[in-house]
Formats: structure tokens, sequence, C-alpha cells
């Protein structure tokens, strides 16, 4: 199973979800899932955020390694759940490949309340980080626990 996580630069949100998300597929011991992000508008092999790097450092995660990666149909194609931080994102997968969309949910969805939408840090400091990441978590953990429930 394939899980994409999309924002818009692939640079902080998408890569603090895809390295948390990891990290509880790896604890679990569920090495049948394979986690990736990717960005609307993100260039290629952008290096994460610095304090998107920091906030997850905090929580025992390296993001160092990861790097932007537009999306593209081939990653659409090749994701069983894709995962949006705002309704805007799946606007993009839409123009990408439509046939996407049923696979596509926003994140938000997957929490017990909260804006539809993942308030963006770019640009922010550490705080602004940690508190998206925090609005995210939630979200992540119960997509984790639901994830089986998407199989195709």
């Amino acid at each position: 199973m394939q899980i994409l996580f999309i924002c818009t630069g692939n640079t902080c949100r998408s890569p603090m979800c895809e390295g948390y998300f990891r990290s509880l597929c790896e604890k679990a011991g569920r090495n049948d899932v394979n986690v990736v992000s990717a960005g609307v508008m993100a260039d290629f092999n952008s290096a994460p955020s610095p304090n998107a790097v920091r906030t997850m450092e905090r929580f025992g995660i390296d993001i160092s390694g990861l790097r932007s990666t537009p999306l593209t149909p081939e990653l659409l194609e090749k994701s069983d759940i894709i995962i949006t931080m705002t309704p805007s994102h799946a606007q993009g997968v839409e123009t990408v490949l439509a046939s996407a969309l049923g696979r596509t949910f926003n994140l938000m969805q997957f929490s017990s309340g909260g804006p539809p939408a993942v308030n963006d840090p770019f640009g922010g400091n550490e705080s602004d980080y940690e508190q998206c990441f925090y609005q995210m978590k939630e979200a992540l953990d119960n997509l984790f626990l639901d994830m089986d429930k998407f199989k195709l």
C-alpha cells in the first residue's frame, strides 16, 4: 500500500506528515506501507524547511534527508490513499489526474474537529511549525488506525 501526502511546496506540512506516518508504520512493523509526499507547486529536490526539520527532531523523527517532489500523474497512479492538507490541494489532484479523486481525502477528515484545512506554517517561526504539527497529529494517528479500511 502506498500513502501519498500532498501540500503546496512539499517542504513543510507534507514532509512532516511523511516522516511522522512513516515512524508510526515502522513502530508497528508495517513494512507493507510505503509513505511518500509531494507538492502541487513543488520544485524538485528542495530540502524541508529548517523549522519543519527541528519540529520533527523534537519527536525523534529525522526528515532532513527528504526532498521535495512535484505532483505527477505517475505518483498519483501508484498511490492507494492520497491525503491533502487543504481542499484546494484536491483541486490540484483533479487537475493532474482526475481519476485519483476517488482515493483522495482531506487530512482533517480524520480529526475530531478543527478547520477543514491544515494551516500553512511556511515563513513562520518554530512555534508556528509546532502548532501545525499538533494540528495534524491527531488526524495522522486516526488515519493510521483506519488505513486498512481503504485498501483497494
